[in-house]
């Protein structure tokens, strides 16, 4: 087993130097560098000098998957403070901190109202801040952010405000991440941390130079090797310790010196294969749980008894696969060992494993049990768990995520949600699209939320009460914003369209709207007041393709006497029926008579020609008249329960035809298009 870092003098020195300026200020030093260089080596062995000099030591954890809470490290830092503390002491630094921490453990039960959200979000990262102040001023207090390349953005928010605020405290954070993946380009993090590491003092662990390979290769195996082999090793894994330790172990166990797997993995797989077959299946098993998981969890997942998990993870824990925290947890000892476990089995089986794994939080009620972590669980386990029983886990979920500002992590669990809810349940998905909408306000994304909300009004058509409450919240969306826009009564009209959703403003009220071809139609008249604007027209201006085929169709060829008289006389039905339901206003009929009349043109296009002779059937322009006309009263049929005010107004302004027309009031009405 591992007990000295080898080659790392210069990192500890540094990463010394900045533990000891605690005693007098604050600071923020990141370590970086590929997986397996030593990472969590270097800063574990740190914190565990700076608890027996008598400092306060805390630590978290980012995951790899998309599980874990919100804030999820800083959870877990107040949680082993929480622990760690004497009785005095923490409630001493919790009762500073006030109520806002509330929110980060989760222990709030309403999320506050949108308006109140920033001022909620400042509470919460002010306790946080204010609790590791508190500590800090007794004892110097060292946190440990680990895997910061796999954080949520909430965790680098609370981090960039803590080391603002405490820049002048006996306080200490080092982070630890990736550097190669986060200088990946496009990675989401990467605007994060780069402010962040303006302010913090890196430190980058690059590979081990030969004579240190060769002195790591003899504390794992108790062997010298020889210089060849050893330059051999360097070569191959660039000074890797991670690589290097498992190849050690491999030659320990009587596989050749000479030969060296070409990768990291593939090192870590050959170790993995010598496994007990118990003891690799239950190590697979806990890949899927999470980089954390407890003793018990795992019994209930793999079926085995208490006594042989504890055995079987001795085992694990002596072959350093594994690291035993308190209270019966443990943590994989390197990232790379559970995601190539995790990765190792197939689709089948991870699922099988999700399901016993939600199973078994589901059983274990409310003790301690994240719903985060069963409703990812869940989603994973579909069809294994009933996809009804996994929609209930993640709306829980992101009701509880919200409770705790979590608005991103919140998104992800009604979007998965979405996923699992058939199309022919319209109001389900409304009902969905509505907590998603306010979660993506929350986020900071009204446009995102703006469109959420149009989809679940078209799909909520049917539930009153819940189109009303989609209503509302467009409004409230908007108001606001179409007031700051308007500046004075002239701008306050508009009628826009932003590639997906209309925004519709009249009378000092604003409501949005799917895309509709007559909302169309009505923006060319509004942009033109006072002008005849052709029917063919409008038609041509978002479908040419159709107007060039009304245009053409008096010159194709057509069927013979007996078909021309069938489709001739249901065209002449067809034009009757359109103008009685445009008489009796019954505009939906209209349309729908519109779309018959418009597949039948098309077949006969395409049917042209085989009775050998041309003749014009039709007239282009009053096809084009019933089209449009079907199309706008269509839309003003919507806009009599939307926007009744806007409805009226354009009943009395817009007139239809051969040619159509906008003629605004005598006072005018300015639009904004």
């Amino acid at each position: 087993m591992t007990t000295t870092l080898i080659g790392r003098d210069g990192p500890a020195t540094r990463l010394r130097a900045e533990m000891d300026r605690t005693a007098s200020h604050g600071g923020l030093v990141f370590v970086t560098g590929e997986a397996g260089v030593g990472k969590t080596a270097l800063v574990t062995r740190m914190l565990d000098e700076a608890d027996r000099e008598g400092n306060v030591v805390a630590s978290g954890a980012a995951w790899d998957r998309e599980g874990a809470p919100g804030y999820w490290p800083w959870v877990q830092v107040v949680r082993r403070l929480a622990r760690e503390l004497d009785g005095d002491e923490w409630q001493r630094a919790a009762d500073a901190a006030g109520a806002g921490l509330s929110f980060l453990l989760g222990e709030i039960t309403e999320p506050p109202p949108v308006d109140d959200l920033d001022d909620a979000t400042f509470w919460m990262y002010d306790a946080v801040t204010t609790l590791l102040v508190t500590i800090a001023r007794d004892r110097p207090l060292i946190i440990a952010l680990e895997d910061l390349h796999w954080a949520d953005a909430s965790t680098l928010h609370l981090l960039e405000f803590v080391v603002r605020h405490t820049w002048f405290e006996r306080l200490l954070v080092v982070g630890t991440y990736r550097d190669v993946e986060v200088e990946t380009p496009g990675h989401p993090l990467q605007k994060l941390l780069r402010p962040l590491e303006m302010k913090a003092t890196t430190i980058t662990l690059t590979g081990l130079d030969v004579a240190d390979v060769g002195a790591l290769i003899s504390q794992v195996t108790g062997l010298e090797t020889d210089h060849e082999i050893v330059t051999a090793v360097h070569r191959r894994t660039g000074g890797n310790p991670l690589y290097i330790e498992q190849l050690a172990r491999l030659w320990h166990v009587g596989n050749p010196v000479d030969i060296v797997p070409p990768g990291i993995r593939d090192a870590l797989h050959r170790h993995l294969e010598r496994l007990p077959t118990p003891l690799l299946s239950a190590l697979t098993d806990a890949a899927v749980i999470g980089p954390e998981f407890h003793r018990h969890l795992l019994a209930a997942v793999t079926g085995r008894t208490g006594a042989e998990i504890h055995q079987l993870l001795q085992q694990a824990a002596l072959t350093r696969l594994v690291l035993p925290l308190e209270a019966g947890r443990f943590r994989f000892a390197h990232d790379l060992v559970r995601e190539i476990l995790y990765e190792s089995t197939g689709p089948e089986q991870r699922r099988r494993t999700h399901a016993a794994v939600a199973r078994a939080l589901h059983n274990a009620g409310d003790d301690g049990v994240a719903p985060a972590h069963l409703a990812h669980h869940a989603y994973l386990a579909v069809p294994d768990i009933a996809p009804a029983d996994a929609i209930q886990h993640l709306l829980a979920a992101g009701r509880e995520a919200s409770c705790r500002l979590a608005a991103d992590e919140a998104e992800t669990h009604y979007r998965r949600a979405l996923e699992l809810v058939p199309d022919d349940s319209p109001g389900d998905r409304a009902s969905i699209m509505l907590r998603l909408a306010d979660q993506e306000r929350r986020a900071g994304s009204p446009e995102a939320a703006r469109r959420t909300l149009v989809t679940a009004a078209e799909l909520a058509e049917r539930d009153g009460d819940l189109l009303n409450r989609i209503r509302t919240a467009l409004d409230e969306l908007s108001g606001p914003a179409s007031q700051a826009e308007a500046g004075d009564d002239a701008a306050v009209n508009s009628f826009r369209f932003d590639g997906a959703v209309w925004t519709l403003s009249f009378a000092g009220r604003t409501i949005h709207m799917p895309d509709a071809k007559g909302l169309h139609d009505l923006h060319t008249l509004l942009s033109r007041p006072g002008t005849d604007v052709p029917v063919v027209d409008l038609l041509t201006a978002r479908s040419g393709d159709d107007a060039r085929s009304a245009r053409r169709f008096g010159g194709d060829d057509v069927l013979d006497d007996t078909a021309k008289e069938q489709y001739r006389q249901r065209l002449s039905q067809l034009d009757e029926e359109i103008d009685l339901a445009l008489d009796r206003r019954d505009d939906e009929r209209a349309a729908q008579l519109d779309r018959e009349r418009t597949a039948l043109l098309d077949q006969l296009r395409q049917a042209a020609g085989l009775g050998g002779r041309t003749r014009s059937l039709g007239d282009e322009a009053e096809r084009s008249r019933k089209t449009v006309t079907a199309r706008i009263r269509d839309v003003l049929r919507r806009l009599d329960e939307r926007h009744p005010e806007l409805a009226a107004h354009l009943r009395t302004t817009v007139s239809t035809g051969i040619a159509c027309r906008y003629d605004p009031p005598a006072d005018g009405a300015s639009w904004d298009l």
